[in-house]
């Protein structure tokens, strides 16, 4: 049996020529090299999850959810810490992320969170700092490192490779490092006692 935590990282945007997959898999990627990490690439786009939340399919009603509400579900419930990399549109998160993330509540319950953005001047900071508001909500901590990539268009080299990652190698061993001191720390006291109600 593996001591690896499992990890589910999650790209937060659906949209038509969206840059989110690239620093996705560069994450997953430093996370599976970090060895503390099984991960598990979560792409929005291709869960389908109904555009309408049905009773049936809302974390507060009885009933059986539908295929892909079951199938996200059960892949967030596997996880024992997450990496949500978001863009920032107008100021906040894309829909499709809160849309993902309200389908769901004890998914999400006493597991860590960590944060990668990207956008303008600001890294997609703005998008962060909401996620931090709606993820106690769900009794999810958000950790203090975040990863950020501002004016990230502006960073390719000559053969179109983003050459922002290599800046970025150090601080995301710190992410990681925190990232798994908190998976565990919530692993342990998950198996100590359930969160109370």
């Amino acid at each position: 049996m593996s001591d690896k935590l499992n990890l589910a990282v999650i790209i937060g945007s659906t949209r038509e020529g969206r840059w989110g997959p690239v620093p996705a898999k560069w994450i997953a990627e430093a996370a599976a090299r970090h060895g503390g990490f099984e991960v598990d690439l979560v792409d929005l786009l291709d869960t389908d999850l109904p555009q309408h939340m049905t009773e049936l399919d809302l974390w507060s009603r009885p009933g059986e959810p539908s295929v892909p509400v079951a199938t996200l579900g059960e892949r967030l419930h596997r996880a024992d810490a997450f990496i949500v990399v978001t863009p920032e549109y107008n100021h906040s998160y894309p829909a499709p992320l809160k849309h993902a993330i309200d389908y769901y509540m004890s998914e999400w319950a006493a597991k860590p969170v960590g944060l990668v953005s990207y956008g303008g001047g600001a890294g997609g900071q703005r998008a962060a700092e909401h996620l931090r508001q709606v993820f106690p909500e769900l009794r999810a901590t958000t950790i203090r490192h975040t990863l950020m990539f501002s004016m990230y268009w502006e960073k390719f080299d000559e053969n179109g490779r983003f050459a922002g990652f290599d800046e970025a190698e150090p601080h995301a061993k710190s992410f990681l490092d925190e990232l798994e001191w908190w998976g565990r720390a919530l692993v342990n006291a998950r198996r100590e006692a359930p969160l109370p109600a």
